[in-house]
């Protein structure tokens, strides 16, 4: 894992913080996979990509394995794959592999206030030690 870039959050709401951090990276030009483990959680967040914000549009796909490789710069995923060849991962709700979290480029992560934060940075620090750990 080259880059991980930490977000904190006011409240345990992630929704909007997570569309306006795809919404820059895709707009940067970057290709992205979304980790959201939940299938109830990717399809919300599948939707709320679409209507976050009247001005902004963020062209996504919610994979499924069925569809195999594809080019959309942006891609909702439930398992670890790269199916768009992305180069950074951002996570969506629960933790992912940590194997396969290290073999994105970068990755951003959003850290709520309080214990489920810090878990999460214990996380991401024991595999920035320790890659094969977690």
């Amino acid at each position: 894992m080259t880059r991980l870039e930490l977000h904190p959050l006011a409240s345990d709401k992630r929704a909007r913080e997570l569309a306006a951090v795809v919404e820059r990276l895709q707009r940067a030009g970057v290709r992205v996979v979304v980790w959201v483990a939940d299938e109830g959680r990717r399809q919300i967040l599948d939707d709320y990509l679409w209507t976050y914000d009247k001005l902004a549009f963020v062209p996504h796909l919610l994979w499924t394995a069925g569809l195999g490789e594809v080019d959309d710069p942006v891609v909702l995923v439930g398992e670890p794959v790269n199916p768009n060849r992305a180069t950074v991962l951002v996570v969506g709700d629960e933790l992912p592999p940590g194997a396969w979290a290290a073999s994105f480029d970068e990755v951003h992560d959003l850290i709520e206030p309080g214990s489920g934060g810090e878990r999460r940075r214990a996380f991401w620090e024991q595999l920035r030690q320790d890659p094969g750990s977690v």
